[in-house]
């Protein structure tokens, strides 16, 4: 926690400690991640990109920085900009699987169904206990017309975490748009009363 307070103070002060001594890249590098991340945190998006594009001109394969630098495109709602930084990312780290979420996320911004199918099976592989990885699989089956598959996706979902409202509530929307009334009843009760828990 001491190193990583230290970083985003020099962080800070990185354009006047750059001229005034010699780091080592590998410590700029760490100074530009810690920024980039500070500033996403912050909504600075633009000075999150430069802070990753001065990383990548000391390290090109730098996969964190491309990964920030997607995050920043993602935020900025520069889809395409996004989609080139997260396929970097696992050109160099293909078993990170928020960045196989994301670049699902993004697909299916671009109305690429397909793409985001096998994006979120492939972050679902690496990461099974992650609810919200099933949820996204779900939503998209469902925007596809594939509704059983949105069924399962949605409810191994609840299994995993079964007071998050939305599961339950999508869950009652594909029922009721199959005319399973019971069954969406049933769904959009437990919608409530996970809201109501959340609440």
């Amino acid at each position: 926690m001491k190193s990583k307070v230290v970083f985003s103070i020099l962080g800070l002060y990185l354009d006047k400690i750059e001229k005034a001594f010699h780091l080592e890249p590998t410590d700029l590098i760490r100074i530009y991640h810690e920024k980039a991340e500070e500033c996403i945190r912050r909504g600075g998006y633009d000075a999150a990109i430069s802070a990753c594009e001065k990383a990548l001109e000391l390290d090109p394969k730098d996969a964190e920085a491309h990964y920030q630098l997607g995050v920043a495109y993602m935020a900025k709602r520069s889809t395409d900009e996004a989609i080139d930084s997260f396929e970097k990312v696992l050109k160099l780290n293909d078993g990170r699987a928020s960045a196989h979420f994301r670049l699902g996320v993004l697909y299916d911004r671009k109305k690429m169904s397909d793409s985001a199918i096998a994006s979120y099976k492939k972050a679902i592989k690496l990461k099974p206990a992650q609810a919200d990885y099933y949820y996204a699989l779900g939503v998209a089956h469902d925007k596809k017309g594939e509704q059983n598959h949105a069924i399962k996706a949605l409810e191994k979902a609840i299994d995993l975490d079964p007071d998050t409202e939305k599961y339950h509530y999508r869950l009652g929307l594909i029922y009721d748009g199959q005319g399973q009334r019971d069954k969406a009843v049933e769904a959009f009760k437990k919608a409530v009363e996970a809201e109501d828990a959340e609440s």
